[in-house]
């Protein structure tokens, strides 16, 4: 009765042997692909080491010539324009210069003795000086 009921008497090892090879193979796949990942960030890794020192020349060379480039129009224009220009030109110049420095340094001077804590407004505020009663 045991053999009408179950034709095949190894089924059951079959079963156990077909799960255990799909496992295997599917351990296989996976681990095929966590190799060819690893390998593939360990190329990435050399290629990046090996064309970093070439990126940083580049990036230097380009900033070399940029400012060599930025000087060179600077002085250049400088240059043509006290040789070429007439003497009140150079002075209005000199002139315009000195009044922007002093400017320059009148506004980082007052920005730094910026008082803290006293109400008081700045002259940059958007919403304007603070306005005293019975100033009008």
């Amino acid at each position: 009765m045991n053999e009408t009921s179950n034709p095949n008497p190894d089924s059951g090892n079959q079963d156990t042997a077909n799960q255990s090879s799909q496992s295997s193979s599917r351990h296989c796949v996976f681990e095929s692909v966590r190799r060819a990942a690893k390998e593939g960030a360990q190329e990435a890794r050399a290629a990046a080491e090996k064309a970093l020192p070439k990126v940083k020349a580049a990036l230097s060379d380009a900033t070399y010539w940029a400012a060599y480039g930025v000087s060179f129009a600077t002085v250049f224009s400088y240059t043509v324009v006290t040789e070429l220009a007439p003497e009140c030109l150079k002075a209005g110049g000199r002139d315009g210069a000195q009044a922007g420095r002093r400017a320059a340094e009148e506004f980082a001077s007052n920005r730094k003795q910026k008082p803290t804590g006293t109400g008081a407004t700045s002259s940059l505020d958007p919403a304007g000086p603070a306005v005293q009663s019975g100033s009008v």
